[in-house]
């Protein structure tokens, strides 16, 4: 599902906040964090970062995931993943 959102979501999420909130919830390892802090010079590659781990990892990673786009106040990308899922499409935001 990452895969269809992965363009709109990249330019948009804090990857750092997110990932630190995985890895304090045990998502992702310290080296997986490392590398996603490693390119806290470039926002939307530690987003790609995080996001090419999350894709390879469980379902239950992907729900921490959506759960640490809520505890880190990024509604607006939350949103976008949960409508896409839902719609099954690309679209960039829900319609209002």
């Amino acid at each position: 599902m990452l895969s269809d959102v992965y363009t709109v979501v990249s330019g948009k999420l804090d990857a750092l906040s997110v990932a630190r909130n995985m890895f304090l919830s045990n998502a992702l390892t310290a080296k997986e964090l490392q590398s996603v802090q490693s390119k806290s010079d470039e926002p939307v590659s530690a987003a790609e970062q995080l996001l090419n781990i999350i894709i390879n990892k469980s379902v239950n990673v992907y729900g921490c995931f959506l759960e640490a786009l809520k505890k880190t106040d990024q509604q607006d990308v939350f949103d976008v993943v949960i409508y896409n899922s839902y719609k099954g499409t690309s679209s960039s935001s829900p319609a209002t």
